[in-house]
């Protein structure tokens, strides 16, 4: 959401009080997803992500704290049951993709969630995306093409991928598209489970990411504006404690338009994480 980010391009993110009460915009988020959903699955890790993994596996970044149970949901009672007491934490994400954990990092939190998981918002059963969309090929087959022949005539397709794995498309008519439900109960509707525009970070989440702040002896914000609340807190949370706060990013941060103490790095962050391992080995 930066100034060059994809929001600013006209890119309009799903937000939660519609997906979840309109079954029009339901097939309107799944259709344009059955579009850009298997490029975005098939991304690969960059530099940056490869760097990062390789940095925590040198003890070079991540802490440790105690561990406590409101850093679980209800659901994860047994995860806090068999905690070793002590919990750690390298990497928190605004993220959605997963590419964190594909380049090997081990102690991720995915603050908003993490987009290849899906929930029943009737019976609360988790399942994979990719069967979901499996059934959706399956399902709207003849739609699919229509879609895909549009963005043929239209241009790249690349242009049209969005980071959160939607993609933009011509057509404003959905009313067609068939969206199966749960699997497991067969009446309720499938939510990915990510945090939507509009809808708030589960609060054990928050609380086990401000423990994390807490823990550090500095705070490494990479390739981010820092625009969204969500993710910003933890930045001005480390400032008011006096934690040492370094951005490396292109471009301003909402860290230094607030006038936070920071340590601004203007440089890519492939090559410069790349070189701080080199520099470690």
């Amino acid at each position: 959401r930066g100034s060059s980010g994809s929001y600013h391009r006209g890119h309009k993110p799903m937000v939660h009080d519609q997906f979840m009460n309109f079954e029009s915009q339901r097939r309107r988020y799944w259709g344009r997803a059955m579009v850009g959903w298997r490029d975005f699955a098939a991304a690969d890790p960059n530099s940056g992500h490869l760097a990062l993994s390789d940095l925590e596996r040198m003890g070079r970044i991540g802490v440790s704290f105690v561990d406590r149970e409101e850093y679980y949901h209800p659901d994860d009672a047994m995860d806090f049951a068999t905690s070793s007491g002590f919990r750690e934490e390298t990497i928190i994400t605004q993220n959605v993709d997963g590419l964190h954990q594909k380049a090997g990092s081990r102690f991720v939190t995915n603050l908003h969630g993490i987009n290849d998981r899906l929930r029943c918002m009737e019976c609360g059963a988790m399942s994979c995306r990719h069967d979901f969309h499996n059934k959706l090929d399956e399902m709207n087959k003849n739609w699919l093409q229509d879609a895909l022949n549009d963005i043929d005539d239209s241009g790249s397709g690349e242009e049209k991928l969005r980071p959160d794995g939607d993609a933009y498309i011509e057509r404003e008519d959905y009313s067609g598209f068939i969206v199966p439900n749960c699997s497991k109960c067969g009446s309720g509707f499938v939510k990915p489970h990510v945090v939507f525009f509009g809808d708030s970070v589960p609060k054990h989440r928050v609380d086990r990411c401000f423990a994390a702040v807490d823990a550090a002896d500095g705070l490494l914000c990479i390739g981010s504006s820092l625009a969204v609340h969500s993710a910003y807190r933890f930045v001005a949370a480390a400032a008011k404690k006096g934690i040492p706060i370094a951005v490396l990013n292109v471009g301003e941060t909402r860290a230094e338009v607030s006038g936070l103490d920071v340590t601004k790095i203007e440089a890519p962050a492939g090559p410069t994480l790349e070189g701080v391992v080199k520099s470690f080995s």
